[in-house]
């Protein structure tokens, strides 16, 4: 449902750049902060780069499973914050001309109890510690003075290794560890429209796996950016990214989804 309706919302950014197109001619509308801080002249004479540090607040909602065994797991931030080990999270972009060369990259470690319990066991311990690497390619299909859209073709790359510990109950205790890596390819867009010299709302959308690893991953973003200076930009807005993945008894079908806040540094 989530995913509908970002995709819903990466649609209506469609029509509102076709239209700032078709306006562009007789009025003069908002530039986005992004043409705005480019120097004059240097489209195409060489790579612009920006660095993204964000933080996901996100919930984790799904199934996990190791050697057979599975675990139920709902958490929300608070929980997933309060357990919260360690994470570091951040996306680059070198672009020149129409083509950009995009980078993202996560990695968290959580551990936390009271998921889902059994009649057989007691209280179940979830350890996960998850590393998500997107390398992808965007070309830019449409550009006008308003906003812009880009055509998105990538690979994300996953390694995922949870920790179940089911503690005894009737059954004897249960501790199993396993690890996984797998590789889904991606396609996507991504758009931005600008609503003032300063403010910006920005989307993207992507699918893939289509059974080469998982059988499904898809990731959605909606959000509005905000130009400090000419090379520094907030931006805040909800992500959802989800996956379908199962191998031989590890189970990994979870969806992330909150609030992602971060900065934008153009180098």
């Amino acid at each position: 449902m989530i995913l509908r309706i970002m995709l819903a919302i990466s649609c209506s950014m469609l029509l509102l750049l076709t239209s700032a197109q078709a306006q562009s001619e007789t009025t003069d509308p908002p530039k986005t902060p992004e043409s705005e801080a480019a120097p004059q002249g240097s489209s195409g004479s060489g790579w612009e780069v920006t660095v993204s540090p964000y933080f996901f607040l996100a919930s984790l909602d799904g199934t996990i499973g190791a050697v057979g065994q599975r675990a139920e797991v709902s958490a929300t931030f608070r929980d997933l914050f309060r357990n919260l080990d360690f994470a570091i999270m951040g996306q680059v972009e070198a672009r020149k001309g129409n083509w950009s060369i995009l980078g993202d990259a996560m990695y968290m470690s959580l551990s936390g109890e009271r998921v889902t319990p059994s009649p057989l066991f007691g209280d179940i311990s979830v350890e996960v510690k998850e590393t998500i690497i997107e390398p992808a390619v965007a070309y830019r299909v449409l550009n006008v003075e308003r906003g812009s859209i880009d055509l998105i073709g990538g690979a994300r790359f996953w390694h995922v290794k949870p920790h179940l510990t089911f503690q005894p109950r009737i059954l004897p205790l249960v501790d199993v560890e396993e690890s996984k890596s797998w590789a889904d390819p991606i396609v996507g867009a991504r758009g931005t429209v600008g609503l003032s010299p300063r403010v910006y709302l920005q989307g993207r959308f992507d699918v893939g796996g289509f059974g080469v690893s998982s059988d499904f991953t898809g990731q959605a973003f909606g959000g509005v950016g905000f130009q400090v200076k000419p090379r520094v930009a907030l931006m805040g807005g909800y992500r959802y990214l989800r996956v379908d993945y199962a191998n031989e008894g590890f189970i990994f079908r979870t969806a992330m989804s909150g609030i992602m806040l971060g900065a934008r540094f153009k180098l």
